[in-house]
């Protein structure tokens, strides 16, 4: 195919052949993972997303990359199905869940020898955050799927050290973020708004 010289116009950039983005280490990792990717400004319903089997959890889900927030931020939405968990993980970046659907609950836990699970229960309209690299699991003890939207910083993580097994398979134990103390996911209702804001 015979390539042509173009001067620039408008958005079409001067010289030979297109010039594509390059597929970052988070956007490999995404289509890896088998399950579509929504792209777009916003989404309206993400109950509308159709999701598919996610061997990584052992969920259903569908990722939600928003124009504007690549490099930055990652979604995703997981189905927990009923009476069923996800697969326990845990990883180098950080996660933060606002429960659309359903009921269950979280089991965490540290890599530190004598460490114990900590569990503790959520719903429709909870909120909650896993401490970085810290092990973790969803159970869903309902007859009816369990929907959880997630927002996370993976897209950094991933692009910055671009090791899946490093990401993934870290022991290193953030003990100032996770203590393991009994009451460490204990509700806080005492939670004063911020004066400036």
């Amino acid at each position: 195919k015979a390539q042509h010289w173009h001067e620039p116009a408008g958005l079409k950039k001067a010289g030979l052949g297109e010039f594509k983005k390059q597929p970052t280490p988070y956007d490999a990792w995404m289509e890896s993972q088998g399950i579509p990717v929504f792209r777009d400004i916003g989404i309206s319903k993400v109950q509308n997303l159709p999701l598919v089997p996610w061997k990584h959890t052992g969920g259903r889900g569908h990722f939600i990359q928003l124009y504007g927030t690549e490099t930055k931020w990652g979604c995703y939405v997981v189905e927990i199905p009923p009476g069923g968990a996800l697969n326990p993980e845990k990883h180098m970046f950080e996660e933060i869940f606002l429960v659309i659907e359903g009921r269950g609950s979280t089991e965490v836990w540290s890599g530190a020898a004598g460490s114990k699970k900590q569990t503790f229960e959520w719903q429709k309209g909870s909120c909650f955050s896993i401490p970085l690299n810290a092990s973790h699991r969803f159970v869903n003890a309902t007859n009816s799927p369990a929907l959880l939207y997630c927002g996370t910083t993976a897209p950094n993580v991933m692009n910055l050290y671009d090791n899946i097994n490093f990401i993934f398979n870290n022991d290193f134990n953030f003990t100032d973020r996770y203590s393991g103390n009994d009451d460490f996911f204990k509700s806080v209702e005492d939670v004063e708004p911020d004066p400036v804001r």
